[in-house]
């Protein structure tokens, strides 16, 4: 009997786990757009249209069972952005490793850089720029600068936590190149 039992467990050893996938949250379906917010910083429209400008980046193929979906490393992503907390505690929120958090920042990130220079744009001229900013300051090497202030606005009617700053007031973020 005891040959019979050492024989099954060698049989049970080879047999193949069954894998499980847990259905991943999507915090967009589960949040209220305050709680969104004040999770990544932006509204959900908003963290939508950022997905779509990155999707192709971020939808790559693995070799992997279940790569992390595009959304989820946007979130991610804006989460560590918005709060600084460690990889660790930003996956057990969503749910996945500390070395995904990791990869998904690091993807998303990357992503978003080669956005620049869609949203920001340089002198065409460097040289006399740099001359500029040298005659009025005696900066070397300057190339453009960014000036920002907040104007304080009517809290308008819709996306109006969008406009809500750092010190509770409504305003918008007027930069000057």
């Amino acid at each position: 009997m005891a040959a019979v039992e050492r024989r099954m467990r060698r049989i049970r050893r080879f047999q193949p786990i069954e894998r499980v996938f847990r259905d991943r949250n999507n915090p967009l379906e589960n949040l209220s757009m305050l709680e969104i917010f004040s999770r990544y910083r932006f509204m959900p429209e908003s963290i939508l249209v950022l997905t779509g400008m990155i999707f192709d980046v971020l939808d790559s193929p693995t070799m992997r069972s279940l790569p992390l979906p595009p959304l989820l490393s946007v979130l991610v992503t804006l989460h560590f952005y918005a709060s600084g907390s460690h990889y660790m505690a930003i996956g057990d929120i969503h749910g996945i490793s500390t070395s995904s958090v990791c990869r998904a920042v690091k993807r998303t990130t990357t992503a978003i850089c080669q956005l620049l220079p869609t949203f920001v744009k340089f002198p065409a001229d460097f040289a006399s720029t740099q001359r500029e900013f040298y005659n009025i300051a005696g900066f070397p090497k300057v190339v453009g600068c960014v000036d920002g202030t907040h104007v304080k606005v009517q809290a308008p009617t819709e996306n109006e936590p969008d406009y809500v700053n750092r010190k509770g007031v409504h305003s918008i973020n007027v930069q000057v190149m």
